[in-house]
């Protein structure tokens, strides 16, 4: 029998992020996870934006997140061997009105690092023409499936890792057993499968279904992201991601026709190039009803907690919360901020 000082319960962002924190920190950890089961994170555009354009606001705590996200990733770069984290400014092409907002973001310092320029003149070809255009600083995109891959085959070159289903109302759960693996405690980092969690089925999930084209436009540009209404994502040798769709009912990894032709229309609005479709993919996105993640201990079972609800800003959020993921279950006097804290959701 192995002994191992915490269990993981899927291989998602949050699950691999949380993985290497304890790891890091000299903890014997095994994670558990089916591969045939849905992975937002696998098929997740993994873009960065600093910035929340509906209200043109900071992003949630951006200021304290993105040094902790890219020093995160970097030293996992250099861990893993190859680089997956990429900084890459956005364009927003803006309206008269919203070129007012952002002229006044522009002159508030609490926004200088976030925004590069506000400008009449487009910095590439082939945009539909606007009334300015804003340049965003601080964003960039996260290669989710080459980073998931790379930590995959680490944790198995490292006999951390079992691919397996893991059932929450067998006896190996009560007695702290999965296959020939003794653990001290257990986290649960599932995604939208938390909905359905016999444990946690008190957290007021709201899973997003979304869905992701990646196109092939060999006359755009790919030294920007573009974002408006639909982003544009640079991956390399002239593919883009293009996306995404908001889907409450359909919470398959099916992608659909209807998802695709929304994303189509808007970007017809957006762009004027030439592109083939290449690949349209959909994932469930672990979105929380007040939109914020979820760290804690269950109330009734000492050994059991959840790193959950990271949404649409995953690739900046995992990092910051997986380290007080890590202080929360070494510690038993720490506390996460009520904000984030698992407790925010008891009832009884």
């Amino acid at each position: 029998m192995k002994q191992k000082e915490v269990l993981i319960v899927g291989q998602g962002l949050a699950g691999t992020v949380l993985a290497f924190e304890l790891h890091f920190a000299g903890v014997d950890v095994c994670i558990v996870n089916n591969p045939q089961k849905s992975a937002a994170s696998r098929v997740a555009a993994g873009m960065v934006n600093p910035l929340v354009f509906k209200r043109m606001t900071k992003s949630w705590m951006v200021d304290e997140l993105l040094p902790v996200m890219k020093k995160r990733y970097r030293e996992l770069q250099e861990l893993l061997g190859e680089r997956f984290y990429f900084d890459l400014p956005m364009i927003k092409p803006l309206s008269e009105q919203e070129t007012e907002l952002w002229q006044e973001r522009k002159a508030d310092k609490r926004f200088a690092p976030f925004i590069e320029i506000v400008d009449e003149s487009c910095p590439i070809d082939y945009l539909q023409e606007s009334h300015t255009y804003g340049i965003v600083k601080g964003s960039g995109y996260l290669n989710t499936g080459r980073f998931l891959d790379r930590a995959r085959h680490f944790f198995q070159q490292n006999k951390m890792l079992i691919e397996a289903d893991f059932p929450v109302d067998g006896k190996g759960f009560e007695d702290r057993i999965f296959q020939d693996v003794e653990f001290d405690k257990i986290v649960f980092c599932e995604g939208h499968h938390l909905k359905t969690h016999p444990l946690f089925d008190f957290i007021r999930l709201q899973p997003a279904k979304g869905e992701v084209l990646q196109i092939y436009a060999p006359d755009l540009s790919e030294n920007y992201i573009i974002n408006r209404r639909v982003f544009v994502l640079p991956i390399g040798n002239h593919r883009f991601k293009v996306g995404s769709t908001y889907e409450w009912e359909d919470l398959t990894d099916t992608p659909t026709e209807k998802g695709k032709t929304s994303i189509v229309e808007r970007l017809k609005d957006l762009i004027h190039v030439n592109y083939t479709i290449e690949e349209h993919w959909a994932g469930v996105r672990p979105t929380v009803a007040d939109r914020r993640p979820v760290l804690g201990k269950h109330p009734q079972l000492e050994h059991t907690y959840v790193f959950n609800g990271l949404g649409t800003k995953g690739v900046m959020l995992v990092p910051y919360f997986a380290s007080e993921m890590k202080q929360l279950i070494l510690d038993n006097n720490y506390r996460v901020s009520d904000e984030v804290n698992l407790k925010r959701f008891f009832s009884f």
